[in-house]
């Protein structure tokens, strides 16, 4: 792990200290402090629970004492609590009106989803990416497979009778893709992070190497996967692999957004994160609000050939925490500058679990409206499909307007 830090020019990292730290250090008291009775509370029952098999305890993940443990050294947690780089008041609950509107299933596509079963060459490609459903990609890069934020359970939830179902099949499991190079991780929220995909992935694909922000290690170790095979980065720190003579730098951005699968949010770290390999770079947002601190990452790490981006799952009541499609261009612009039309613009994080009150459609109606405004190429796969980047061709652009007779 390596620190870029001294890439930095003044002013870019803003430092961790003064009024920043003490606002942060004020909240992350109060808040960690009563959660953490209501924790201390059931967390011998669960721990009870997780050691005998029980999978919601288990899908919980790490303990409070081993999350701690394992961002002790983080610069930018406070009391072992991380926080934005701006203020973010948490967001708030889903209200009943908004409950009831999700009821009505606005967010249900009126259609089938059409979901095409990907087919991967022995030898990964140049530069591509096929969409799995939600944020989760299959990254080929400079000939190497990096899989973002697996996801191929049925529910993105501690247990599988209930929580956000999946809205179409799922393309491939685990043991269907192929070697996986790499398993890449933005942060610990459960439709970002699954344990039955966890376990898959480490048994099914041995070589698999984990790339995680610091706190997440520690779910992945509570779950079996060993130590050796994990690599963190906090923000403003890298990972630097070599994957069969290919070096791969993974730099670990800011994100604005949260943590937490438990009772106590925050005790690991969220990411997004800029792959850098010898030939191509691709941005991955994971999720996040609207910061413009996004333009640091782009003047130091930037222009991309591939700019991964969440386009869904927001409302007015929770706007710190994800983008809308129109703020997700924008994103795309400090990302790439200049080169915002020669990056393509890749959506994830919608149509594929039911998280907010927004039509299924929505947010790529949205989005093709503001990108083509913008001048910014952009590329709808269905769940499946694949795009060659260099090219422009492939199954991801085969049927671009398929979202259409589903909405």
């Amino acid at each position: 792990m390596t620190s870029i830090r001294s890439l930095l020019s003044d002013g870019v990292a803003e430092p961790v200290g003064s009024a920043m730290v003490r606002g942060r250090r004020a909240a992350a008291r109060l808040g960690a402090a009563g959660a953490q009775l209501s924790e201390t509370a059931f967390a011998g029952a669960v721990d009870l629970l997780a050691d005998r098999g029980f999978a919601p305890a288990r899908a919980l993940g790490a303990t409070h004492e081993d999350l701690l443990a394992a961002t002790a050294g983080s610069a930018f947690a406070v009391d072992g609590v991380f926080g934005n780089r701006e203020p973010s008041p948490p967001p708030t609950r889903p209200t009943v009106s908004m409950s009831l509107q999700m009821a009505r299933n606005p967010g249900v596509p009126s259609a089938p989803v059409p979901v095409l079963t990907p087919k991967f060459d022995a030898e990964p490609a140049d530069l591509a990416a096929t969409w799995l459903g939600h944020a989760s990609v299959l990254l080929e890069i400079d000939g190497v497979r990096v899989l973002t934020d697996p996801v191929f359970s049925k529910r993105c939830s501690p247990t599988q009778r209930i929580g956000p179902q999946r809205m179409h099949a799922l393309p491939a499991e685990v043991g269907a893709l192929g070697p996986v190079d790499i398993v890449l991780i933005s942060h610990d929220h459960y439709d970002h992070l699954d344990m039955a995909t966890i376990d898959a992935l480490a048994a099914l694909q041995p070589q698999a190497q984990f790339v995680a922000p610091i706190g997440v290690d520690a779910h992945l170790r509570s779950w079996g996967v060993p130590a050796e095979r994990i690599h963190t980065a906090d923000w403003f720190e890298r990972v630097t692999l070599d994957v069969r003579g290919t070096q791969l730098r993974f730099h670990a951005t800011p994100a604005r957004h949260f943590s937490g699968r438990g009772l106590v949010r925050n005790l690991s770290q969220w990411v997004s994160w800029v792959v850098v390999g010898p030939r191509h770079r691709v941005f991955f947002s994971g999720d996040t609000g609207f910061t413009e601190r996004y333009a640091e990452t782009g003047e130091l790490l930037g222009p991309f050939d591939l700019t991964i981006m969440a386009i869904g799952a927001y409302d007015p009541l929770w706007p710190d925490v994800h983008v809308n499609p129109e703020e997700a261009v924008v994103l795309h612009r400090l990302l790439n500058g200049p080169a915002k039309a020669e990056s393509l613009f890749f959506p994830i994080h919608w149509g594929t679990f039911l998280l907010a009150p927004h039509t299924w459609a929505d947010p790529v109606q949205r989005l093709l409206t503001a990108a083509g405004g913008a001048g910014i190429p952009v590329v709808v796969p269905r769940p499946g499909a694949a795009a060659d980047v260099g090219s422009r061709t492939g199954t991801a652009f085969d049927d671009p307007t398929w979202w259409e007779r589903c909405a």
